[in-house]
């Protein structure tokens, strides 16, 4: 790590770690008052994160596209960012930082402990494809990650509906039904997102391996992703499933991404991804 890469990203993280702390406060002690405070952190936090970004592409000459660290630190950075803008467009959604918050501190700090040495970008990286195919599989992450968050909520919420006495930090948030519609758009802007990333990542696949498709572990269990996020927009919009039983799927189903990006490696090392080299 780049000096002022490795401060800027502690500092981040600790801005994280308080701002989480905060917002869990205020939802265990229904103080809703304490949201925008915790969220201005939260928005520091974020600038730290930036500075590193920045700061490891003044030390590497590119952005960072490979490894687990690197992937923790842009992807944990476009997660965070979304979280950010819906809070900017929606005051009521500020509070979606409890659930992406902890999972992007997770991500970091396993990032961290896998090799965050600087290095050359590889040969095979140097293509436009690496760009829509990377840029949209982090959007498609940050879609899903919301969703998740979403859906948190919404438990969360319809548990707090059955109380006598109501949280006022989940009264803050918008209706069930505004939820449920939330969630919805959240998964399907990630489908169309995770369909171009995949698209993109075949055709580069045609020029680097010579074939569209190759069942690659991290291939495979894209599209394993890929398929399940398909089959919860098909089950609402045929079967009409929605509420808690959507809500129960968005989160299970962001473990088949985590896999993808950060658990493939745990088993087998055989990726042709650059971006699963330790």
């Amino acid at each position: 790590m780049a000096y002022w890469e490795m401060v800027f990203y502690w500092v981040a993280l600790v801005f994280y770690s308080l701002a989480c702390g905060g917002f869990l406060y205020s939802f265990i002690f229904k103080n809703p008052g304490f949201m925008p405070k915790m969220t201005k952190l939260f928005a520091l936090g974020f600038v730290a994160h930036t500075i590193a970004i920045i700061a490891r592409f003044n030390a590497t000459g590119h952005l960072p596209w490979s490894g687990h660290y690197e992937y923790a630190l842009m992807g944990g950075w476009f997660v965070l960012g979304g979280t950010l803008w819906v809070g900017w467009r929606n005051k009521e959604l500020q509070g979606l930082a409890i659930a992406t918050l902890p999972l992007v501190i997770i991500m970091m700090g396993y990032g961290y402990l896998q090799n965050p040495g600087l290095t050359p970008k590889a040969a095979s990286l140097k293509t436009i494809w690496l760009f829509i195919h990377v840029y949209f599989a982090w959007l498609a992450f940050s879609a899903y990650s919301l969703a998740m968050a979403v859906g948190v909520i919404y438990l969360k919420k319809t548990k707090d509906a059955l109380q006598e006495v109501k949280n006022e930090s989940l009264e803050r948030f918008p209706s069930l039904e505004r939820l449920d519609e939330l969630l919805f758009r959240f998964i399907v802007f990630g489908f169309v997102t995770d369909t171009i990333m995949m698209a993109a990542g075949s055709l580069w696949a045609k020029n680097l391996w010579g074939g569209y498709w190759n069942w690659d572990p991290v291939e495979t269990w894209s599209l394993i992703s890929w398929l399940t996020y398909g089959l919860l927009i098909h089950l609402r919009v045929t079967f009409g499933w929605r509420e808690k039983r959507l809500a129960w799927l968005a989160i299970a189903a962001l473990s088949t991404v985590i896999i993808c990006f950060f658990g493939v490696n745990l088993v087998v090392n055989t990726s042709l991804h650059m971006f699963q080299v330790r």
